[in-house]
């Protein structure tokens, strides 16, 4: 009587997106200080984009990537704070240099030192991704 072949053991599944998205290159980061200042409770961010790139080395489009329709990028100029009704300005909860979520429609697009920017207002941030 032969002896039984023990059966394969079965690898470990990863979910599929885990290794679709690699960072790409770090964000030059802006010197935007004595050049433009934002107003009232706005904010300047400079979005940071993930590359999308299979293990294989092939690039995925947007157009076919899953986005979950929220984006990340740096700050790079604040602005003092919104003014409330008395007349006290409530300081900003943001600073320069955070790391900060928002959705993809927010704001307004505008280009400086051949840079792409967003402006912002504070309220349309919905997070700061812990350092």
């Amino acid at each position: 009587m032969k002896a039984a072949k023990p059966a394969p053991k079965k690898a470990a599944v990863k979910p599929a997106t885990s290794h679709l998205v690699r960072e790409s290159a770090p964000v030059k980061k802006l010197d935007l200080s004595g050049f433009v200042t934002p107003l009232d409770d706005r904010l300047m961010v400079q979005v940071s984009g993930a590359e999308k790139m299979t293990p294989g080395g092939l690039y995925i489009p947007d157009s076919v990537a899953d986005t979950s329709g929220n984006l990340q990028g740096f700050v790079v100029a604040v602005g003092r704070g919104h003014m409330n009704k008395k007349g006290h300005v409530r300081p900003m909860d943001v600073q320069v240099g955070d790391k900060v979520v928002f959705s993809e429609y927010a704001g307004s697009k505008i280009k400086i030192q051949n840079e792409d920017l967003i402006i912002l207002r504070e309220a349309d941030v919905m997070g700061v991704v812990s350092k």
